[in-house]
C-alpha cells in the first residue's frame, strides 16, 4: 500500500475513536466549541454574517430543544410540535445573534478550559477562562455528545435570565409570542 493511502486509512480508522472521545469528554467538547467561536471571530465578518456562522455553531454545540423547553417552562408541555419547532428555531437564532454581538473579533486572548469537570447529576459543568472572565458551561448528553444547556457568567445563569425576560411574553402569547419577540430583538442592524 502506498504511504499516502496508509495515512488516509489510518486517519479514517481513527475517526470514530476521536468522535467517541469527544462525546465522552465534556471538557474536550467545550474546547471544540471555544475553537469554533474563535474561528468565527478570526473570520472578521460583519454582524449578520457572524450570526449566520454562529447559528451553525449553536446547532452543533447547544442542546436547543432542552433549552427551549426550560425557557418556556410549563407552556412547553401543552405546546404543539409546530410551536415547539418555532421556539427552538427562534432561540437558536437568538443565541447566534447574541454570540455575534458579543464576540466580534479575536484579539488573541486564549480560552482556557479547565480539565477538571464538575459532576451535577446528569450534567457536567466545565469552567472556561477568557482573559479575566470566567464562564461555566453546564453540559448534558444529547444525541450521543455533550451539549451546552446553560452558560453561567458572574454567577448568573443565561438560561434563568432568558426565562425571566420571556416569562410574561410566553404567558400572554405562548411560544409563538416568544418567537415573535425574539425576532424583534434579533433584527441585525
Amino acid at each position: 500500500m502506498k504511504p499516502a493511502f496508509r495515512i488516509a486509512a489510518l486517519m479514517m480508522a481513527a475517526m470514530p475513536a476521536v468522535a467517541h472521545a469527544e462525546a465522552a469528554d465534556p471538557a474536550g467538547r467545550a474546547s471544540a466549541y471555544d475553537d469554533a467561536v474563535i474561528g468565527v471571530m478570526k473570520a472578521k465578518l460583519g454582524t449578520a454574517a457572524r450570526a449566520d456562522r454562529f447559528e451553525t455553531v449553536v446547532k452543533t454545540y447547544y442542546d436547543m430543544p432542552t433549552i427551549a423547553g426550560l425557557v418556556a417552562g410549563p407552556a412547553w408541555a401543552s405546546a404543539s410540535a409546530a410551536d415547539k419547532a418555532t421556539a427552538i428555531a427562534a432561540l437558536t437564532r437568538h443565541s447566534a445573534v447574541s454570540l455575534a454581538r458579543n464576540f466580534k473579533d479575536y484579539d488573541g486572548t486564549p480560552f482556557r478550559v479547565d480539565p477538571k469537570v464538575i459532576e451535577r447529576g446528569p450534567d457536567r459543568v466545565v469552567k472556561v477562562t477568557i482573559g479575566k472572565d470566567v464562564l461555566y458551561y453546564r453540559m448534558r448528553q444529547s444525541a450521543g455528545s455533550w451539549k451546552i444547556v446553560d452558560v453561567i457568567s458572574s454567577g448568573v445563569s443565561n438560561l434563568a435570565l432568558q426565562r425571566a425576560d420571556l416569562a410574561t411574553t410566553i404567558q400572554s402569547g405562548g411560544l409563538q409570542g416568544m418567537a415573535k419577540k425574539l425576532a424583534q430583538l434579533d433584527a441585525v442592524k
